[in-house]
């Protein structure tokens, strides 16, 4: 694969910290509005549809595909995100117009926009569904129960992310009301809970949302048990930035979202950027972020040789 571009991030600062117990961390703790307050509830979203279904490099690991099932898949996938591409554009133009009127406390304006992107939705989601269902041609039961799972565990992800929104459609309203015309909205502090396929955090949250800033603890190359996926660098690497995207969606961002990333390497080595580079190709393609590289001692789990945090700008 070229990097060129891809990995020009990585041509990052390099800082050499003596000593570190970096991990997994964060504190605070979020809160839930129970919505309805100030008027009806916030409106379901599309979730997933707009993402699109699991992308290759993903069903590889989480399907356990074999080699002419991931070519048929890459195939099936990269089809299915040319065609929608636009919707999906429409989508995130969409969601930026809403959470403008949002801040702006015109609550009804948003609802427009919230319609259309329901509508959006639909559309993606029945293509969507088309693509799911053509799975059966090429993987077995299991593989197909293993996605059905992943699907699922998605669609409780955007629920949650749904009710949780559901202090800023109440603020709106409220602000709409009785706020000084031209006020500036208010930035609300919300910790996140941890995405499915994801370990928790040993403290804090895994995320934290702040307007539509997205705070991501570090991510180590752990599956969804806590345990770590192998004991080398590229293998840690490849999952960390599987967790970091997983856990940027759960709080309605992406990677395209991310505007900086700090990477935390274990006794780091030159020879390192390379690994590094190679493992979170997949994942940074274009618009990259500014990154920092840290070498550091150790880092808050034993056997841990990568962390990955990160900063992004949600829609």
């Amino acid at each position: 694969m070229k990097y060129g571009s891809l990995f020009a991030f990585l041509a990052a600062t390099l800082l050499l910290v003596p000593t570190a117990a970096f991990g997994q961390g964060g504190y605070g703790r979020g809160s839930m509005s129970q919505g309805g307050r100030y008027g009806p509830p916030a409106p379901k979203l599309p979730g997933v549809e707009l993402v699109g279904p699991l992308d290759t490099a993903l069903a590889r690991a989480m399907l356990s595909l074999s080699a002419d099932q991931s070519t048929r898949y890459a195939q099936a996938y990269d089809s299915f995100m040319v065609a929608t591409r636009p919707q999906r554009d429409s989508a995130n133009a969409a969601i930026a117009k809403m959470n403008e009127r949002l801040d702006d406390g015109d609550r009804a304006a948003a609802a427009f926009y919230a319609e259309h992107l329901q509508d959006l939705g639909k559309t993606l989601r029945d293509r969507q569904d088309r693509f799911e269902g053509d799975l059966r041609r090429f993987l077995n039961g299991d593989q197909i129960k293993a996605y059905k799972k992943w699907r699922d565990d998605q669609d409780q992800a955007t629920e949650r992310k749904r009710r949780e929104d559901q202090r800023r459609w109440d603020e709106a309203g409220f602000r709409g009301e009785f706020a000084t015309p031209g006020a500036g909205a208010p930035e609300i502090k919300t910790a996140l809970p941890t995405p499915p396929g994801v370990a928790a955090p040993a403290v804090g949250s895994p995320s934290v949302r702040v307007g539509r800033a997205v705070y991501v603890t570090g991510q180590l190359g752990v599956d969804s048990t806590g345990t770590l996926v192998g004991s080398d660098l590229r293998a840690q690497a490849e999952r960390a930035f599987a967790n970091l995207r997983s856990v940027l969606q759960s709080a309605g961002a992406s990677l395209r979202d991310v505007t900086t990333l700090t990477i935390y390497v274990v006794n780091y080595r030159p020879a390192d950027l390379e690994t590094i580079r190679t493992a979170g190709a997949a994942y940074f393609s274009a618009n990259a972020p500014i990154a920092t590289v840290v070498g550091v001692q150790s880092l808050g789990r034993d056997g841990a040789l990568i962390s990955i945090s990160a900063t992004a700008s949600a829609r």
